[in-house]
């Protein structure tokens, strides 16, 4: 198969991934895809970088797919190739500056962000953790502090600290250590409005969209550990981010809802002569 007959497989494959109907049709493609590719870095000569690329991109895609249609065990596997390929393609883009190294950390970081998510949906909310600690880190060790880095690897991180805050607060609310994960949740959170607020953009309603999402997930944290004054601050915040949504910011509206239900049980069990770490669930 010729590098333009890859390209249209591979674009046809992702456009029938947008809609459940053709999922069946697109799990056959990403299977095709993925096939093809690894035909052609398997060559002789010199592998084109491109082609590394598109086959890492497809069993990164191919693995959400099947996690998406509730076989996220499966999903492992493709996503765990597709991490390890991207992880020599950011090696090799190390020397490199701009947006081709700003591009190959961020897909990195993007695809380990979506193992983790796809480990969890798989049962294994331990290989999430370790997955969510590692995008982090992987971060921070390649582009130092978030602030340094491209803007590709800003949103990445962005959404690597949201992810962990999100992973560390569910945690609190079933594991033996809750304070020490609720506070580590509503750092990791506070980190994750940090880059995104840097990130806000009218012109991107995704930018306002992820900001009110974040909003919602930190005002849990601060409720959490008790800081009932900055849970009310952020909640107000991510009410005007919801407002301006409209319908389209619901998702982020319920979790700023389960923030207030939370601040409304913490306040009533302050009333009650609770003084200890007494989180509200």
């Amino acid at each position: 198969m010729g590098p333009d007959e890859r390209e249209r497989l591979f674009d046809r494959a992702r456009e029938r991934s947008t809609a459940r109907a053709s999922w069946p049709e697109a799990d056959r493609l990403w299977t095709d895809v993925v096939a093809a590719y690894q035909e052609a870095v398997r060559g002789p000569g010199r592998v084109d970088p491109h082609d590394r690329r598109q086959l890492a991109r497809a069993l990164w895609r191919h693995g959400m797919l099947l996690a998406a249609r509730g076989r996220a065990a499966e999903g492992l596997t493709p996503g765990r190739e597709a991490v390890a390929l991207f992880e020599e393609l950011n090696d090799a883009a190390r020397a490199a500056t701009g947006p081709q190294r700003d591009e190959a950390l961020a897909e990195l970081i993007t695809a380990v962000l979506d193992l983790a998510e796809t480990a969890y949906a798989a049962g294994q909310p331990t290989l999430r953790m370790e997955l969510l600690d590692r995008a982090v880190q992987v971060g921070l060790h390649t582009a130092g502090p978030p602030p340094a880095a491209g803007p590709r690897t800003r949103e990445a991180m962005g959404t690597a600290y949201h992810n962990q805050a999100t992973a560390l607060l569910e945690r609190a609310r079933t594991g033996r250590s809750s304070e020490a994960d609720a506070r580590a949740a509503a750092l990791a959170a506070s980190r994750a409005c940090e880059l995104r607020q840097r990130l806000l953009d009218p012109s991107r309603p995704l930018s306002l969209w992820e900001m009110a999402n974040t909003y919602g997930i930190y005002a849990q944290c601060l409720v959490a550990i008790g800081d009932v004054d900055r849970a009310r601050m952020v909640l107000g915040l991510g009410n005007r981010f919801v407002a301006v949504l409209g319908p389209a910011g619901e998702q982020p509206a319920a979790k700023l809802r389960a923030a207030a239900e939370m601040l409304a049980r913490r306040q009533a069990s302050s009333r009650g002569g609770r003084r200890r770490f007494s989180p509200p669930w």
